[in-house]
């Protein structure tokens, strides 16, 4: 319950609570249809479920051990896309999310900035009108010149951010600074 290591990797840890808080408000604040990109812990799957505005949640996980647990911890309530979201993501329809928030676990720093530019045409895509994007930032303090290129080509005019306190331990391998960027994009 405190972190999800998946072949060796570290993935996700327990102190991403008030950021995955921050990502699950960004994606939520128009209500409606959510779609969740990677499950880890469950943190913002669990915000996002406490949203009243919410009418659908949907997430699409690859990790069956990561899906057992996603279906232990919400029964009823959540539409579960099992694959990886490269593969099965083109079968959602245009036009269909209010929100979306993607959190995967790249297996490389190259696969971070890959997955990630590949996936803003998608979330274009899939977004309805003024619908909200959110991702797992690997910036601090402010979107680089790349990423907003990236954005704008793949369709995105309204693009903002808040900075989010976090506190990882010493230890983190994958996170030493005190904020992280929380996007928010906006078709």
């Amino acid at each position: 319950d405190k972190a999800l290591e998946i072949a060796g990797h570290s993935v996700m840890e327990k102190w991403e609570t008030n950021y995955m808080k921050t990502l699950a408000k960004i994606t939520t604040a128009n209500g409606g249809n959510i779609l969740e990109i990677g499950f880890g812990l469950g943190i913002s799957a669990k915000f996002i479920q406490n949203s009243k505005k919410i009418k659908k949640h949907t997430i699409i996980e690859p990790h069956p051990d990561v899906v057992k647990k996603c279906k232990k911890m919400f029964s009823k309530k959540i539409n579960i896309i099992e694959g990886f979201w490269e593969d099965v993501v083109s079968d959602l329809p245009d036009n269909s999310f209010d929100g979306i928030l993607f959190d995967t676990y790249p297996m490389s720093e190259k696969e971070i900035h890959k997955n990630h530019f590949w996936f803003f045409k998608e979330a274009h895509r899939l977004l309805k009108k003024d619908g909200i994007l959110t991702y797992y930032s690997d910036e601090c303090d402010k979107f680089s010149k790349n990423h907003i290129r990236k954005l704008k080509q793949a369709g995105f005019q309204k693009i903002e951010f808040e900075i989010c306190e976090v506190s990882p331990p010493k230890d983190c391998n994958y996170w030493n600074k005190e904020t992280i960027l929380a996007p928010i994009v906006v078709k």
